[in-house]
């Protein structure tokens, strides 16, 4: 099972959990900063549906993006101008994910022209291009797994959904939504393959072939199976680069804490930028790289994550806290 929640495979799983504890209704299981850091758009589960709302950093007042009845919403992300959203969508009764595209105010919003099984948009800086990841293969290769979506490759198309372009042909046991670089040159994964393990790797989107760097940064109570990373993203100087690994627990029973640090791209120095978040995911950078935005989970008595909270990180000062979101139902 921790395998299978080791990277950003997590994320799906979360996007396919219908159950609640407590007097929560639904959770909250990916998201997105806007570029100015003022507002947060997530996706909120419910039952088996996900809806994507707008969350007001300065209040926690959310509002709803899109007027769907059915289907899952999820994986977020804002263009770098803050005007458009695009996020994955599935309707439902076994359909596969495809793209969708619009303002953000919820008009205009339509099918982006993308295959089955395409998720983790993510605008260029310029705008100009959609990065984002396909599944090509949905199941187990295992007798006694549950089937999730495997052999990730990376792609790269014009706003329009034209000139698409593979970048990767690694097909990736897991994967994780990319972050582009702030000129727009680079984007950086953390991948694992089926005989390989996880690694953060900055791949051209020029000259995409081979990683032209690969990073396996040391933190503090490395698990014993080996070292796990999620969600990496790029610092606005372009030389660094947030991420999530896990430590082991403090006590026995505490399993894996899931904390934030920076890598330094070129020296490989690494900086603990929290302790003991508990589990813990999505994590994302604002613009000016002021503010990360992530998730603390709770699990219930079978030890599934099923309650999710936001918290901020202001990382000049290192400072957590927690946003407490009103209107989300």
């Amino acid at each position: 099972m921790f395998r299978i929640l080791r990277v950003g495979f997590f994320l799906l799983f979360l996007s396919s959990l219908v159950t609640c504890s407590g007097k929560s209704s639904g959770q909250i299981r990916s998201l997105a900063l806007s570029p100015d850091g003022k507002v947060i758009a997530v996706d909120f589960g419910k039952g088996d549906t996900s809806f994507i709302y707008k969350v007001t950093v300065d209040t926690g007042k959310a509002s709803r993006l899109t007027d769907a009845k059915t289907g899952q919403e999820s994986f977020p992300s804002f263009s770098s101008d803050g005007k458009k959203i695009a996020y994955s969508y599935s309707p439902g009764n076994g359909a596969s994910a495809k793209i969708v595209i619009g303002n953000i105010d919820g008009s205009e919003l339509h099918p982006w022209p993308s295959e089955p099984g395409d998720f983790w948009p993510i605008f260029s800086p310029d705008n100009k291009t959609i990065v984002f990841a396909r599944s090509g293969y949905y199941g187990s290769y295992s007798p006694i797994a549950q089937p999730y979506h495997h052999a990730w490759n990376y792609f790269a198309s014009a706003l329009d959904g034209t000139d698409a372009r593979q970048l990767t042909n690694e097909s990736f046991y897991m994967a994780t939504p990319a972050s582009v670089s702030p000129d727009g040159k680079n984007m950086v994964v953390a991948t694992e393959g089926v005989d390989t393990p996880q690694r953060i790797a900055v791949y051209s989107l020029e000259h995409p072939e081979k990683p032209s760097l690969s990073l396996r940064p040391h933190v503090p109570r490395e698990p014993s199976i080996g070292q796990v990373f999620n969600c990496p993203n790029y610092m606005p100087n372009g030389k660094s680069v947030l991420f999530m690994a896990a430590s082991n627990g403090k006590l026995p029973w505490s399993a894996f804490d899931y904390d934030i640090y920076r890598v330094d791209a070129g020296t490989g120095d690494v900086e603990r930028l929290t302790k003991g978040n508990g589990f813990a995911s999505d994590l994302k950078v604002s613009a000016d790289g002021k503010t990360a935005v992530f998730l603390k989970w709770h699990s219930s008595w079978r030890g599934i994550p099923n309650k999710s909270q936001l918290y901020l990180l202001d990382l000049q000062t290192h400072r957590v806290t927690q946003l407490k979101v009103s209107g989300l139902d």
